[in-house]
């Protein structure tokens, strides 16, 4: 790999009518609150699509399977950079009841309940929006081409019980990237490190996001950072960024996600 093939990435948008509340659970939820992050993290975006493109889960199951879109024989070296809406809002708090569970503990502390049983009513914060904005990166557009004539059109499962279209367009929309140093007018593509962030929107949160995942003998092993993102976040000038015009993406988000590995 050349040092001019590093300097040029390609990203690809493919846009989604949500047709569900996005329950993105965070990484910081409790045994009864659950929270949405505001859009879907990379990693949940990369199993999204390895099930589109590798066949669909139709149900939900607690497998402890890692599944990821870089690893598929014909999309390999493609990231998943997450899904954001373009618009939305959090939900109302509301109560859920936890599935198998006959009976509720009001008096019992937290986690003194057993698996399922005996649990308080979980308390229930999802996010609303129309439609989720998909960004996938790769060094070459060829992949992108695939993966948008492959996956165009689905519906499928995402995120916590929730379910999305994905949009049927004749020709991707590509964007080709350059690697820079942001002058801090760039809009970000994706979640950014936290202390990237040049401009703080009102509202302005850090999340703990996981950004790459791995398998291990118990289950899956989660690679956390905090990050953040909103539709005007802006990058810290002197940052090195992949970017085009007025968008960009984090090079160190990438890095972590091990796109140069």
């Amino acid at each position: 790999m050349t040092a001019e093939t590093n300097d040029v990435l390609w990203a690809l948008e493919l846009r989604g009518i949500l047709l569900t509340p996005l329950m993105a659970r965070n990484a910081l939820k409790s045994n009864v609150t659950w929270t949405s992050y505001p859009f879907v993290p990379p990693t949940g975006t990369s199993g999204f699509f390895s099930d589109v493109l590798d066949g669909m889960k139709w149900h939900e199951v607690n497998d402890n399977r890692v599944r990821h879109l870089h690893e598929l024989p014909d999309y390999q070296g493609v990231f998943a950079l997450g899904a954001y809406p373009t618009y939305g809002q959090p939900s109302r708090r509301h109560f859920r009841a936890h599935l198998g569970s006959l009976s509720f503990s009001y008096e019992a502390p937290v986690w003194a309940a057993g698996r399922n049983e005996g649990k308080k009513l979980a308390v229930i914060e999802e996010f609303l929006a129309d439609e989720l904005r998909f960004v996938v990166i790769a060094r070459e557009p060829e992949p992108l081409h695939r993966l948008h004539q492959a996956a165009r059109g689905c519906i499928s499962p995402i995120a916590k019980k929730g379910s999305v279209q994905l949009e049927f367009t004749a020709e991707p929309t590509l964007i080709k990237l350059e690697r820079r140093s942001a002058n801090g007018t760039e809009k970000t593509l994706a979640v950014i490190p936290f202390m990237e962030v040049g401009s703080l929107p009102n509202g302005l949160l850090p999340y703990l996001v996981p950004l790459r995942s791995e398998g291990v003998r118990n289950g899956v092993q989660w690679h956390t950072r905090h990050c953040a993102w909103h539709r005007e976040l802006r990058f810290r000038e002197g940052i090195t960024i992949y970017k085009s015009d007025s968008i960009g993406v984090s090079c160190a988000l990438l890095e972590t996600m091990g796109l140069f590995s």
